[in-house]
């Protein structure tokens, strides 16, 4: 009988963890485990509105961050600027105003007051749909995934629907973290314009996407694609040039009595990333944290595990972000997680294959031999 070469298996293509050294094979597991126990036995940490506060900010049936923006839109819609309307705000509800930083972006309370709350939500809807459909048809399209990839869609949608309420599209890293999501499934080396243009409308929204702005324009430099790092350069000059005009704004307004806020060098470590993925994931309404804390280290590793360009910017982004929140985070900073909590969760789909993989490296030679006999 003829011998017929058999295509190469879909797992060793997609699957950087397949032919991973025992020796590494190892240190990973060892790693994913550690990480889980530390969550585990870390526990949840959040700070919770105090309700009976004096001067909590409270508008429309909505406490805390979200009557405050909504507060400002309100403002705004009867005519008043934006800064002036900010400082106001955030005066009345005990919010600082310096440094500059505390003081958000005019870019979505602007969109919001021009076009209302409600085709806020609609347009918001739009977007979190538009980005489901890029990624289906990415991951559908890369010939080297295999079939259940396309479930990672899935998981991806059920994060994508906070953008649907009318406190949640107030919340500027809801709305920027939709347009990362966006980002990542549109964006080609040779096209990458369109992520572009994307990014620069994320960018405006919130400060803290310039990482992913960094990161692609690090793969341009990597590519030599000059065009496109000459793009990413211009991004950022005009985004520290937005930066400054705002720093401007906000010192007109503020006053030498306003308060501070804190520092942003908390250490809080681990379970601060964790916890910040808990309470902004579908996961807070569904699960209890110690599920989070198992499955949070699985999702990185099927990131690791998803070889290619998408799969290799989704973990240093995903890594990139946790570092941030585990160094550089408050308590009260938990928001952030929006930014990330759209397409974590991923990277499951790829984590049974990347866990079986790493397994059976670990098995001895002999055994292995045998068990693919």
């Amino acid at each position: 009988m003829a011998q017929i070469d058999l295509p190469l298996a879909p797992a060793k293509q997609w699957n950087r963890l397949s032919t991973a050294p025992r020796p590494v094979a190892a240190l990973l597991l060892a790693i994913l485990a550690a990480l889980m126990l530390l969550g585990v036995a870390g526990g949840h940490r959040t700070v919770n509105p105090n309700l009976d506060a004096p001067r909590i900010a409270r508008a429309e049936g909505m406490i805390g961050d979200h009557a405050l923006y909504v507060k400002i839109v309100r403002r705004m819609e009867t005519g008043t600027p934006y800064y002036e309307a900010a400082a106001a705000e955030h005066r009345a509800n005990g919010y600082p105003l310096r440094p500059f930083a505390v003081m958000r972006l005019p870019t979505l309370a602007t969109v919001l007051a021009a076009i209302g709350l409600p085709a806020g939500i609609a347009l918001a809807s739009l977007l979190a749909l538009a980005t489901l459909w890029a990624w289906r048809r990415r991951l559908t399209s890369d010939p080297a995934l295999p079939p259940y990839g396309r479930f990672a869609v899935l998981l991806i949608a059920v994060n994508l629907g906070q953008v649907m309420s009318g406190q949640w599209v107030l919340m500027h890293e809801v709305v920027a973290g939709v347009l990362v999501a966006l980002a990542l499934a549109v964006h080609r080396p040779e096209r990458p314009w369109g992520a572009m243009a994307i990014v620069a409308a994320a960018l405006a929204i919130r400060e803290t996407i310039l990482p992913v702005a960094a990161l692609f324009g690090l793969f341009a430099l990597i590519d030599r694609n000059w065009r496109a790092a000459l793009g990413w350069s211009a991004i950022g000059v005009a985004f520290f040039a937005g930066l400054a005009l705002h720093a401007s704004a906000v010192a007109e307004v503020a006053r030498a009595s306003d308060s501070a806020g804190g520092g942003w060098l908390a250490l809080g470590g681990w379970n601060n990333y964790l916890s910040f993925v808990h309470k902004t994931s579908i996961l807070r309404f569904i699960a209890p944290y110690w599920l989070t804390a198992l499955l949070v280290p699985l999702a990185l590793l099927g990131w690791l595990a998803w070889r290619g360009r998408l799969g290799t910017f989704g973990l240093l982004f995903h890594l990139g972000y946790a570092t941030a929140f585990m160094v550089f985070a408050r308590v009260d900073n938990d928001y952030w997680g929006m930014l990330v909590v759209p397409t974590l969760f991923a990277g499951l789909v790829f984590a049974p294959t990347a866990v079986a993989a790493l397994w059976r490296a670990l098995a001895p030679p002999r055994l292995v031999a045998r068990t693919a006999a």
